[in-house]
């Protein structure tokens, strides 16, 4: 009967795995909501403040927003998003490449994000991006002199996939 109670538990343990009571949005999720918003973009309050709960609710932001010293020590194991088998675990060589602490107070009123996809290019964006409180930048993008018409000069935090991360 004992194993009877282990089986079922593993199983429900499983199925709330497979099917979690609340997932956050995938991509096409989003891609489909800005859709039917059509062309006019409104700020919708209500859904900042559900989207900001939900948040709050899960990550806790303004504590884990950022890989830092202070929330992922030497040792630590850092799973990638959406990646079951892979991970990262902090050591002596990327432990130096965080920040001490978040790297803003939160709330911020402008923030971009700039990805490396050349889409920016000749676009002569840098000093309005440059402008911005806070700047994201995606997969350790080159900021070579050549490049910051367009893409600025200003970071505040930088993303990198874990193929980049293993070079």
């Amino acid at each position: 009967s004992k194993s009877l109670w282990a089986a079922v538990c593993v199983l429900v343990l499983c199925w709330l795995y497979i099917f979690p009571v609340y997932r956050m949005p995938n991509d096409k999720d989003i891609v489909e909501e800005v859709l039917r918003q059509g062309q006019t973009w409104t700020k919708n309050q209500t859904g900042i403040n559900v989207y900001r709960k939900l948040l709050t609710e899960c990550c806790d932001p303004k504590r884990t927003f950022a890989l830092t010293k202070e929330n992922s020590q030497i040792g630590k194991v850092l799973w990638y998003d959406g990646e079951i088998y892979h991970y990262h675990t902090v050591n002596n060589d990327t432990y130096p490449l965080f920040v001490q602490d978040i790297p803003s107070h939160l709330p911020l009123k402008k923030c971009v994000v700039v990805g490396n996809g050349g889409v920016l290019k000749n676009s002569g964006c840098g000093k309005e991006i440059d402008q911005a409180d806070f700047v994201m930048r995606c997969n350790l993008p080159p900021l070579s002199k050549e490049y910051t018409d367009d893409v600025g000069r200003k970071t505040q935090l930088v993303t990198a996939n874990p193929s980049i991360i293993e070079k």
